[in-house]
């Protein structure tokens, strides 16, 4: 319920988490029970995330006037819409665009933007606020309760959150475009004639059914997913401003889908839709559930598919143009678990943060290129652990380098899943609940048949779980200086690499490092379309800052020719001796060059090899053969068997 803006408070009850929720949602189901209590959870903290916006903007003499009337106008109808309709105002609530929205605010807020000057954006704070007024108008009309309230203006439309968007027609000034900065909408009784949106001269009606689309009306577009009439449709979401939680600026209010573009969203969609009902229940379910916005973002380059989710937008999933219906399935899998796990985490904490003073410890995660917290490497096994389940049911449902590319992202991920729950289950870092969820998901990922990967996807992603690490170590460990010098100078001396001593590495994350690096793109690529893979490299070119000597070798590791990528990759550390990507590139083609002690070196600690290497020249004048040093490291357990 609505607090009004004068009077007694509401208190909120506590949400109680049965552990059956924590169960259930560990292994990938959202009951109705489940899902019923996540999404009270989330309705009660936007319901307080509202309240602060108007109580923070009353405290600091802040309103959304002078062009708009005070926040206890939209509080105001609201409450009386929740009268009359509670349905209508719950929905508004639990539409993903209302967290973002008072999270932004808020930050303002706090920053000190305390007056309703122009932001980071060129947005004035009363404008941003006036957001309010724009959730009390879309459930004034929703629910067909009379009144008349004043709306912000961004780039000439009026956005009405969960129905859609209102165009004003621009009118000229002596050669400039010029639209007024508030329109005046009048929504009368139900039944006595259209709403009306008033701004300067013009005067717009809006249409009795709010899902056709007119001149002046953009109606919010809803796309039908799934075969089962039961399942809701989901809202392809490309007209409220709170759509995109990332950029520090809003998307632009004038750009929208084209009529193609929402054709080709909602075919794909419902495809996806007919694949997931077909082969993956389970998952459907939970989608069904869960799933409420897709954010549409531009079309990416094959295997680069882009999508987030976030904390505050619970329903919520951004996700770039795929090239086809299987990768939006997954990737609305995989958002889709990120958003029931942050919802989850609304409940309870699964992870320990009560220790203050003390660093957060991070983790090697294999989905990612840069160090992670504890946390992150929950909701990415979480995450994953749904991605690897749709490619085991998929490599059997698939054909030809569809189905190796299947059987090669269910064998990544299988082992990417396991070595995340290893982590998770050895940290101390984790509450009582957290552990609960965790062992819950290791009986699943243990009860996943063991089911052999044909032998060229397998090699393949055998060398990808080798190449991700090794990077990953190569961009964010580095040795212990002292023991470097040591070892370096037994290398020096021709020491028995047998007696020399260990070298110990500590996390030293690189701010640089948070992409994966590309021969895991390109890996996808030679599975799926093999013939693409010289192209794929040469339109990168431009584009990459990767040396082009670099990726020539990548491409020769990948078509087999294990000698001339060795030579490859050598001429790149001449040119760039420190680059991560060339040592752990050296260390796949030295293993399929049937070298594999150099390559245990440079996959197991290519930061040693790298500092022993760079020291040698640093300090004696000359550059070893780092094949040499490597093949030296390699026979050394004391260094190799470290980490």
């Amino acid at each position: 319920m609505f607090e009004p803006p004068s009077g007694t408070r509401t208190t909120l009850g506590r949400h109680h988490t049965p552990a059956s929720d924590v169960d259930a949602l560990a292994a990938g189901r959202l009951t109705a029970g489940t899902a019923h209590r996540i999404r009270a959870v989330e309705r009660g903290r936007r319901m307080l995330m509202v309240r602060a916006v108007a109580e923070t903007a009353r405290e600091c003499a802040v309103d959304a006037g002078p062009p708009l009337p005070s926040l206890d106008i939209a509080l105001d109808l609201l409450l009386r819409v929740e009268q009359a309709r509670p349905d209508v105002v719950v929905d508004l609530l639990e539409h993903p665009g209302t967290g973002i929205w008072a999270v932004r605010v808020l930050e303002r807020l706090h920053a000190g933007d305390k007056v309703p000057h122009e932001g980071r954006d060129g947005l004035p704070l009363w404008a941003e606020l006036g957001y309010l007024h724009c959730l009390a108008a879309a459930a004034a009309l929703r629910s067909g309760t009379e009144g008349t309230i004043r709306l912000p203006v961004r780039e000439g439309c009026v956005a009405l959150p969960t129905l859609g968007r209102i165009r004003l027609p621009a009118a000229t000034d002596h050669d400039r475009v010029r639209t007024p900065a508030v329109a005046t909408l009048r929504v009368p009784r139900a039944g006595s004639g259209p709403a009306v949106l008033a701004a300067g001269e013009h005067r717009l009606s809006l249409p009795a059914d709010p899902g056709r689309p007119s001149s002046d009306w953009q109606p919010v577009r809803r796309a039908a997913w799934a075969p089962e009439r039961s399942a809701p449709s989901l809202v392809l979401e490309d007209c409220d401003p709170y759509r995109d939680f990332r950029a520090q600026t809003l998307p632009s209010s004038s750009v929208s889908l084209s009529g193609g573009q929402a054709e080709r969203w909602q075919q794909l969609l419902g495809e996806a839709g007919e694949l997931l009902s077909a082969r993956h229940p389970q998952a459907t379910e939970l989608l069904a559930a869960a799933l409420r916005v897709v954010v549409p973002l531009p079309a990416a380059l094959r295997f680069r598919t882009a999508s987030a989710s976030y904390s505050e937008a619970f329903g919520s999933a951004l996700i770039s143009l795929p090239p086809d219906p299987v990768e939006l399935a997954v990737t609305m899998v995989h958002e889709t678990r990120h958003s029931v796990l942050n919802g989850l985490l609304h409940q309870l904490p699964l992870c320990d943060t009560d220790s203050p003073g003390a660093e957060d410890p991070l983790f090697y995660a294999p989905w990612r290129g840069d160090p992670r917290p504890l946390s992150g490497v929950l909701h990415g096994a979480y995450a994953f652990a749904g991605v690897t389940e749709f490619w085991r049911v998929e490599r059997r449902a698939l054909s030809g380098p569809a189905a190796d590319l299947a059987h090669f992202e269910y064998a990544v991920w299988h082992t990417a899943v396991g070595e995340a729950l290893a982590t998770l289950r050895t940290s101390p870092g984790l509450t009582e609940a957290g552990r609960q969820f965790v062992e819950r998901m290791a009986e699943t990922a243990d009860a996943w048949p063991y089911e052999p990967v044909p032998e060229w996807p397998g090699e393949l992603a055998r060398a990808e779980g080798a190449d991700l690490r090794a990077v990953w170590r190569a961009r964010h460990t580095r040795p212990d200086p002292g023991q470097v010098r040591v070892l370096t100078e037994a290398w020096r001396s021709g020491a028995d690499p047998g007696t020399a001593p260990g070298v110990r590495s500590r996390l030293r994350p690189d701010p640089r490092g948070g992409l994966p690096d590309a021969r895991a793109e390109l890996r996808r690529v030679r599975l799926a379309e093999p013939e693409t893979l010289l192209a794929r490299v040469r339109a990168d070119e431009d584009a990459s800052s990767r040396p082009l000597a670099l990726a020539a070798a990548d491409v020769a590791l990948l078509l087999g020719d294990a000698a001339r990528s060795v030579r490859g990759y050598l001429d790149v550390l001449t040119e760039y001796p420190g680059l991560p990507s060339a040592w752990a590139g050296l260390g796949l083609a030295l293993s399929a060059a049937g070298r594999p002690t150099a390559a245990h070196a440079l996959l197991r600690r290519p930061e040693v090899v790298r500092a022993v290497h760079r020291q040698t020249h640093e300090r004696y004048g000359v550059s070893p053969d780092p094949v040499e040093v490597a093949d030296w490291i390699g026979r050394n357990p004391a260094v190799c068997d470290a980490s």
